[in-house]
């Protein structure tokens, strides 16, 4: 990507397997690639640009938007998405999913329908993708879904929890997590302090 393309990009917010997130402006997400490039506009780092394998990625967020009430009465599918690491991802799917070589995309509104995600996914995150006929109604212990990166012991403990309050606010301000995914992963922070 040159600098000239990166007037015309989009932030995004990439989700690795490992949990680490980073943020970065492309101009275009192409999952008929095996990498993306992303520009880093913090000030506050070293870092300037990246290459990202795809392999290393479990999600991209394109996106995220409060729906329509057109969108919230529109009749969308059930979906789970399965990940590798044992996350689930529900929502609605209201539009066909968009396949590409090493990917898919589509357009998730949350099982609440209060936001709607664009997400690019490479198929090396996904163990499947179901269409459900009702939510599970399973005791949320059975969820599998867990936090590897909070519940990791961190170099300097203290001071990285602290920080990750802090990225973890930011990300909801900005609409990147919902409320209630900021409330878990703050919640396992402080049970760490």
């Amino acid at each position: 990507m040159s600098r000239s393309q990166a007037g015309k990009s989009t932030t995004v917010t990439v989700r690795f397997l490992d949990d680490e997130i980073l943020e970065g402006r492309a101009a275009t997400i192409r999952l008929d690639r095996p990498d993306l490039e992303l520009d880093l506009p913090d000030d506050g780092s070293n870092n300037e640009r990246a290459l990202v394998p795809l392999a290393s990625v479990k999600r991209i967020t394109l996106d995220v938007s409060a729906p329509t009430p057109a969108e919230q009465k529109r009749d969308a599918k059930k979906v789970a998405v399965r990940f590798v690491d044992g996350e689930v991802l529900k929502g609605y799917l209201g539009e066909p999913v968009r396949h590409a070589t090493h990917g898919l995309t589509m357009r998730l509104m949350s099982v609440d329908k209060d936001r709607i995600e664009s997400l690019a996914i490479p198929y090396t995150a996904v163990k499947a993708l179901f269409y459900l006929k009702a939510w599970d109604t399973r005791p949320i212990e059975y969820d599998s879904s867990r936090d590897r990166h909070l519940e990791t012991r961190l170099s300097s403990p203290l001071m990285d929890l602290i920080s990750d309050i802090g990225q973890l606010d930011k990300l909801r301000q900005r609409g990147t997590i919902s409320e209630g995914e900021f409330q878990r992963k703050r919640r396992k922070i402080l049970d760490n302090i």
